[in-house]
């Protein structure tokens, strides 16, 4: 009979094993590493109907440690997707062309986030399921997303609006939110597979014309 190690004989993890009680990390860290399994997991999968057992798993965790930081299945997508947003808002951003003007950055904006949804695989599984997260958070009228992707434009918006670019009674939270609904209509078929030009007239003509002042 092959020998029994002990961590056969009791169940537990070997010492080292960084969610076991003698191997915590701080808080910071473990939240990155679960938020990190969580993406792998749903690349894998190419959709949203990870499990937490998956996380565990690819975390090298027990279920535990996964809920002693995150409520469940929705917050660790929720937590990839707030991560996304934050790199994708920054790069976007940091690339206007023309950042005084409010219709064409409006325009690239809107193009330069829904072209990262559909061409980066971890976006388009969260998007794949219907994004079940994302809807409940923009059903709220706010959330977490919203938050984040007005924390981003919102200096932009007030500029544009002072300057008379935008309409005077635009709230920008609710435009930050109607924004956003429909990003997330435009990552989807038949829209996500127009040309780039069909793309922009409609955004163009569909979207910015609901924002900026006529010239």
């Amino acid at each position: 009979m092959a020998a029994v190690n002990s961590e056969q004989r009791t169940g537990q993890r070997a010492p080292g094993w960084w969610g076991s009680d003698s191997a915590l990390l701080d808080d910071e860290e473990a939240r990155r590493r679960l938020v990190e399994a969580t993406l792998r997991c749903l690349v894998q999968r190419r959709d949203g109907r990870i499990r937490v057992e998956e996380v565990a798993l690819e975390a090298g965790v027990s279920r535990s440690t996964v809920y002693r930081y995150f409520r469940g299945r929705d917050d660790l997508i929720l937590a990839v997707l707030l991560g996304r947003i934050e790199t994708t808002m920054a790069t976007v951003l940091g690339c206007l062309p023309r950042r005084d003007d409010a219709s064409d950055s409006l325009c690239e904006i809107f193009l330069g986030v829904v072209t990262q949804i559909n061409s980066d695989a971890p976006d388009e599984a969260i998007f794949a399921e219907g994004s079940r997260v994302i809807a409940e958070s923009l059903r709220e009228g706010g959330g977490p997303i919203v938050d984040a992707v007005t924390g981003h434009l919102e200096p932009h918006l007030r500029r544009w609006q002072a300057d008379g670019q935008l309409y005077p009674d635009l709230d920008l939270r609710e435009t930050v939110l109607w924004l956003i609904t429909a990003g997330g209509v435009a990552a989807r078929p038949p829209w996500s597979t127009w040309s780039p030009a069909r793309q922009r007239r409609f955004v163009a003509q569909h979207v910015i014309r609901a924002l900026v002042t006529p010239r």
